[in-house]
């Protein structure tokens, strides 16, 4: 489920781990997880900006 509303997410644009938390009310630790377990599927691409991680749709 929180899979789900992550792949949602980013469809719709380009986010960062804080506002992957924020946008569907989860703790940071916890989004951060989800992200890289999407990111190990293949699912999620990532790309760093500075010390902020950037995800979006493959």
């Amino acid at each position: 489920m929180i899979e789900e509303n992550i792949l949602k997410c980013l469809k719709k644009q380009d986010m960062t781990i804080e506002e992957v938390s924020k946008k569907i009310n989860i703790n940071r630790s916890t989004a951060s997880k989800y992200l890289l377990v999407l990111e190990t599927k293949g699912f999620i691409k990532c790309r760093e900006i500075g010390k902020a991680k950037l995800f979006s749709i493959k």
